[in-house]
């Protein structure tokens, strides 16, 4: 009878176990399937989208008027009525993408105050600051300015995850093939110092494409086959998804490892020295010199690969991106 009880007790903290660990998988992979049809939801309205951000874990759809509103509600999602369209603020984004030669400041989109965010850094030039500020007030309370101290820079020394024969050194986001062949996708201000690449298994692998300032993407062949389509950490990453504001995301490099934080903003243009980045989104994620081209990821969807920041947020290219300008497919 005592061994039966203990049996018992046994099987019943087994079950117990096997539920708790159970619960995050499939919360996770609920929270994925909301995401996904948030943001089929928000396209789905055209110019009545305010764009999709994350509170509390949970998907908001931003909307204009009365008649999208009802239509996030009937299919079950959160709606938050808004004054600007996602359109006006990229109508408002591409304005400020016109001002050229203004080094350390930046400027995206931030859905979750329908916004659009202005950065710029004390290593700005006072005329740059001006210049920048006077543009930015022409739009009223479409733009919030910021003002961040520090200064903002490109990534590229002081890894060692995958180095060139040139002596530069970042790391590899995403294993990738096109048309069967296998790839290695990284920073394109990485490629730019060209030579051949190697890390891990992988030796004298050579640049096939390298499209940095504008975009920030670069492509290495793989001579030895085949990589995984994981993180090092043995993540997967079986999808490339869009990043959101709000949303919680892991970041990878050599020098940092693994950390953790939120996207602040999307569709960021980052005036750097040597030229412009854009379509970036930034997230609150400090990264360091040698991290640049590694991957940014939510569970098993990739988001992109690291361009660089400052000593409190990181900016990455998106995956999304990178993968339709190069044709690639994920490993």
């Amino acid at each position: 009878m005592r061994n039966r009880r203990l049996l018992t007790l046994l099987t019943a903290l087994i079950a117990l176990f096997a539920a708790t660990v159970a619960v995050p998988a499939t919360a996770g992979a609920q929270r994925v399937v909301a995401i996904e049809g948030a943001t089929q939801v928000a396209d789905s309205l055209g110019f009545a989208s305010g764009g999709v951000h994350l509170e509390n874990g949970k998907a908001v759809v931003s909307v204009v008027d009365g008649v999208a509103e009802r239509k996030v509600r009937a299919a079950g999602l959160t709606a938050k009525k808004v004054k600007r369209s996602f359109s006006a603020l990229t109508a408002v984004k591409n304005e400020l993408d016109k001002i050229k030669n203004v080094p350390q400041t930046a400027w995206g989109i931030d859905t979750s105050t329908n916004q659009v965010v202005v950065s710029i850094y004390d290593s700005a030039t006072k005329a740059t600051a001006d210049r920048v500020t006077a543009a930015a007030a022409k739009y009223g309370d479409s733009v919030r300015v910021e003002r961040r101290t520090g200064k903002l820079s490109l990534h590229i020394a002081g890894g060692e995850q995958i180095s060139s024969s040139a002596g530069t050194n970042c790391s590899l986001g995403f294993n990738v093939t096109r048309d069967g062949q296998p790839f290695m996708l990284t920073a394109g201000h990485c490629t730019n110092a060209g030579g051949t690449w190697s890390g891990g298994d992988v030796t004298g692998a050579p640049v096939v494409a390298s499209n940095s300032p504008g975009a920030d993407t670069g492509l290495l062949a793989r001579p030895n086959g085949t990589g995984p389509g994981q993180i090092v950490t043995g993540q997967r990453i079986t999808s490339a998804a869009v990043p959101l504001v709000g949303q919680q995301i892991q970041s990878h490099g050599k020098t940092t490892g693994t950390r953790a934080g939120r996207i602040l903003a999307v569709n960021q243009s980052v005036n750097t020295n040597v030229g412009v980045i854009n379509n970036t989104f930034i997230a609150e994620i400090v990264t360091l010199p040698g991290d640049s081209g590694g991957p940014a990821y939510a569970g098993t969807r990739g988001l992109g690969t690291l361009s660089g920041g400052d000593d409190r947020v990181s900016f990455y290219y998106p995956l999304t991106l990178a993968m339709q300008a190069y044709r690639l497919r994920l490993a």
